[in-house]
């Protein structure tokens, strides 16, 4: 009978124990950082945006705070503080120092959003005699919540260069200046500002290593849906174990 009981609460323990592991693993959400330049000049700012995208954190509610660590190059950029970062979509940011190039953001938004919006930008500034050198910026230990649940994103980063930022379309403009344009002044210069804004709108986007990597390919799965597969699936396991009692219960006797 000792044998029956304990067998019996060893099975319900590890039911429970893959349940929770399910339902953990279904929680993920996307961080992306974007700056608004990818080569910035010596002493100029340039701002940064964090967004969140495809949020899966509850049934019904999204996430409503956001915390963690910024880094950064601090030979290649300047001290940032709290007034350099600014809340996004009604969201509240808090920086603690952590050291010369570190600093704790925790975020909270009176709303749970559950699709894609910018959070926060962190405004920063290259620093003089850093030309041709690229600085590092990492937002790591990331950690999303609700009034429920939590869940951790992977660290993301991006590199940023000091330079010139009409360098890197050189041959794009030589290529256009060389057409057939008109000689005169006005043409000129309107085609050397097209250029450089093509050229200087091209930003690249990171995104952190736990996003999916075709969002197409892969369906939209929410919580509550693999909560209602896990019942499923237990019901099944339980139906198989239960005949398999039956079957040492007749062993026993």
């Amino acid at each position: 009978m000792k044998k029956k009981i304990f067998l019996k609460i060893t099975i319900v323990m590890l039911l429970l124990i893959w349940v929770y592991s399910t339902i953990v693993n279904a929680l993920s959400f996307t961080v992306t950082m974007t700056p608004s330049a990818s080569v910035v000049p010596e002493s100029t700012e340039f701002i940064v945006t964090i967004k969140v995208t495809n949020i899966e954190i509850g049934d019904e509610n999204g996430i409503s705070s956001l915390t963690g660590y910024l880094e950064y190059d601090s030979d290649i950029f300047e001290k940032i503080t709290e007034s350099s970062i600014e809340g996004m979509n009604s969201w509240t940011p808090k920086y603690e120092e952590d050291g010369d190039n570190r600093g704790k953001i925790s975020l909270s938004k009176s709303t749970f959003v559950e699709s894609e919006e910018n959070v926060f930008n962190v405004t920063f500034k290259t620093k003089s005699d850093t030309n041709g050198e690229v600085g590092k910026i990492q937002f790591t230990n990331i950690v999303a919540s609700n009034s429920a649940n939590d869940t951790t994103a992977s660290d993301i980063s991006i590199s940023v260069e000091v330079g010139n930022s009409g360098s890197s379309g050189n041959t794009a403009n030589n290529a256009v200046i060389s057409a057939d344009l008109p000689s005169n002044n006005t043409s000129n210069n309107t085609s050397n500002e097209t250029n450089n804004n093509v050229v200087n709108n091209i930003v690249p986007s990171y995104v952190n290593e736990a996003a999916n990597s075709s969002e197409e390919d892969i369906p939209y799965t929410g919580v509550g849906n693999v909560v209602v597969y896990a019942i499923g699936i237990i019901l099944v396991v339980a139906i198989v174990f239960y005949i398999k009692f039956q079957k040492i219960n007749k062993d026993i006797k």
